[in-house]
């Protein structure tokens, strides 16, 4: 039997590509994920996508499910009108410049939307997740980079250019250490899980500390962001000031995006949000160390909800407000 409106949507990540189909309640009816594999180069990236959109349509025609448009959420600022990538993406090389709209659109034959992967999250989070009932938002998308996505009256706020919520790039520190971008001293360059791994290196490569000890087996090589999360939930002191120090850099920023804006709500999300270890009440008490008392009076912050389904459920749902 046919279903009404079910919606279709992929997610380019830097580490992953997530895609899956969801009804007209948020609920997911199929999901999956592949490895980005983005050192390949972006003709061969754009390749696989392509082929997961066929492979995501196949599924839903197997299913007879009613798809009338596939949605696609991208790190870079994209021009909506012809799903193009026309701002940077660092994490992966020659992706500037993509015209995933069309190239998509010539392949599986039906509409395809395209916007930037914070956007898209942004958007599934106030439709289904932790903004549900907001009209002004902030979201942060926290892990291999830092993104950013805005909505305002309930719409999302792409800006002139499209370039709108790039907060990552915003500097706060003007002699700090620069990032892929040359923006010296941005949230990126000190709240990605790079930044925040070599942090952590720096701190241990003298000695580990006993809880390090056993969450490493005894080597720095195997440090990651869950292994410093889970240092820090068994009560490492280390794990838990470079977390502190973590919330406290990405709260100077968004301290100075909640004077400008005056959002109901910021979230928070991505990898390193999804660590737990008191991350996000921590930038809660920064944000309202630092901002306004007047901008902070009525202000959530919130863990989006989500997870790692907000991009693809973002990106499905793109052309119900993209027109």
């Amino acid at each position: 039997m046919a279903h009404d409106s079910v919606y279709a949507g992929i997610d380019i990540g830097a580490t992953n590509i997530k895609y899956g189909l969801v009804d007209g309640e948020g609920k997911v009816l199929f999901r999956e994920q592949r490895p980005t594999v983005a050192e390949k180069g972006a003709d061969a990236l754009m390749h696989l996508v392509t082929n997961i959109a066929e492979r995501l349509l196949l599924f839903a025609a197997e299913d007879e499910f009613d798809v009338r448009w596939l949605g696609v959420g991208t790190p870079g600022a994209v021009d909506i009108r012809t799903g193009t990538v026309i701002g940077p993406s660092p994490n992966i090389a020659g992706w500037q410049g993509m015209e995933i709209g069309s190239i998509l659109a010539d392949r599986i034959n039906m509409p395809v939307w395209v916007d930037n992967d914070v956007n898209v999250m942004a958007l599934a989070e106030s439709r289904f997740g932790a903004a549900v009932g907001f009209e002004s938002v902030v979201c942060a998308a926290i892990g291999t980079g830092v993104g950013g996505g805005i909505m305002l009256n309930g719409k999302v706020w792409r800006g002139a250019s499209f370039a709108a919520g790039e907060l990552g790039h915003m500097s706060i520190n003007f002699d700090g250490p620069g990032c892929h971008e040359e923006m010296r001293g941005c949230i990126e360059s000190y709240c990605c899980s790079q930044a925040i791994l070599s942090r952590a290196r720096a701190r241990l490569e003298h000695g580990l500390t006993p809880v390090f000890e056993e969450v490493l087996q005894g080597s720095l090589d195997n440090l990651n962001i869950k292994k410093l999360f889970s240092a820090a939930r068994k009560g490492d002191e280390t794990a838990a000031e470079i977390i502190a120090e973590t919330a406290d850099y990405l709260a100077i920023g968004l301290a100075g995006i909640v004077n400008l804006l005056n959002p109901q709500i910021v979230i928070i999300g991505g990898g390193i949000a999804d660590g737990g270890a008191g991350f996000v009440e921590a930038v809660s008490a920064g944000i309202r160390k630092r901002a306004f008392e007047s901008a902070t009076r009525d202000l959530r912050v919130s863990k989006a909800t989500l997870g790692n389904d907000a991009g693809f459920i973002g990106a499905a749902i793109l052309g119900e407000t993209a027109h």
